[in-house]
């Protein structure tokens, strides 16, 4: 089986893909973190509110919106615990294609509900086989159009148009937090951040030696980014154990950890409790619903304020929270 490549993008890319995106990804919300204390000091980027509750739109569009007429007759396949799915059942519905999605047994009825609906056929598989399956090419030897979730150049520069949109609602930011699950958001936006702050400094502009600090956070029970951070090499853990879905990684990929140290990210990790404590607020303050994952950036934020340059963007990625776990949140 083939292996895969580095999905290196560059900014031409990623603004490139800004003007595909731009009639079908909403510009999300930016906002205080706090609606009584405008502190100018802590924002949220919230793609909780992006089509389909998550910022996997941005990607799926670059990438599929692309291909062949024939391409399109034989349809998309991907796998997701979610989010992504969505998003590639939502940009295969537009485009008039059949779409597969290869899910984890544990993945969130609502996610599951929600990708049936707009068309695609689940086909629920364990979480290792999901895993391994973004290693090689198997995929693509389906006879589809295969989505990776995060390890397509296409869908890199996607998610990294989120990048340019914080740097013009915020163009000071010091520091950047955003969830880690494979890997292709962070790095898409690490991208953005860093081409526009070489940018500057090339086009004479003023050199800031206290360097935009850009952090990864995964939680605490799937944490293989601080794992692979700290031997400097690609790692793999044991079994996720997290209610953070959308981040619960096994593995940082090795076709991915090169970006990482490339984009010069930097590992945080944060409690269930923290988390649960971050969607409560985001709930209560900002009216929005951040799922687990989304939620992480927020507290990673909090957990690490003393160490975080100010001001700070935390990048909610998304809302598809189980409802369950919402009334529970609310109860308590």
């Amino acid at each position: 089986m083939q292996k895969r490549s580095i999905p290196r993008v560059h900014l031409k890319d990623i603004e490139e893909a800004r003007k595909r995106v731009a009639d079908v990804a909403f510009r999300t919300p930016f906002l205080p973190a706090s609606s009584h204390s405008d502190d100018a000091k802590l924002y949220l980027k919230l793609e909780c509110l992006q089509r389909t509750g998550s910022f996997k739109v941005r990607g799926a569009w670059n990438k599929m919106s692309r291909v062949s007429q024939e391409d399109l007759a034989k349809g998309f396949v991907t796998v997701s615990a979610g989010n992504h799915g969505q998003a590639v059942a939502w940009c295969a519905r537009k485009l008039g294609s059949p779409c597969t999605v290869y899910v984890p047994l544990n993945a969130v009825k609502r996610k599951i509900e929600s990708m049936e609906s707009m068309g695609a056929k689940i086909v629920r598989k364990p979480h290792e086989e999901i895993m391994e399956s973004m290693t090689d090419d198997r995929m693509e030897r389906l006879g589809m159009v295969f989505v990776h979730p995060f390890g397509d150049p296409y869908v890199v520069a996607g998610q990294g148009t989120i990048g340019l949109e914080i740097l013009e609602d915020l163009p000071n930011v010091r520091s950047v937090i955003v969830p880690v699950g494979g890997g292709g958001l962070v790095n898409g936006i690490a991208t953005a951040l860093r081409a526009k702050e070489r940018e500057v400094e090339s086009g004479g502009g003023e050199r800031n030696h206290n360097k935009l600090k850009i952090f990864g956070v995964q939680a605490e029970g799937a944490a293989p980014f601080l794992k692979s951070f700290e031997s400097g090499r690609a790692e793999k853990i044991g079994d996720p154990h997290t209610i953070a879905d959308g981040i619960a990684a096994t593995y940082v990929f090795d076709y991915m950890f090169p970006l990482f140290k490339e984009n010069e990210i930097q590992p945080l990790v944060v409690s269930d409790r923290e988390i649960e404590e971050a969607m409560r607020h985001i709930m209560k303050e900002c009216h929005a619903i951040a799922e687990p994952a989304g939620a992480s950036s927020l507290a990673a934020a909090w957990r690490y304020r003393s160490q975080l340059e100010e001001p700070i963007v935390c990048v909610v990625s998304g809302g598809n929270a189980d409802f369950s776990l919402l009334s529970r949140l609310v109860s308590d």
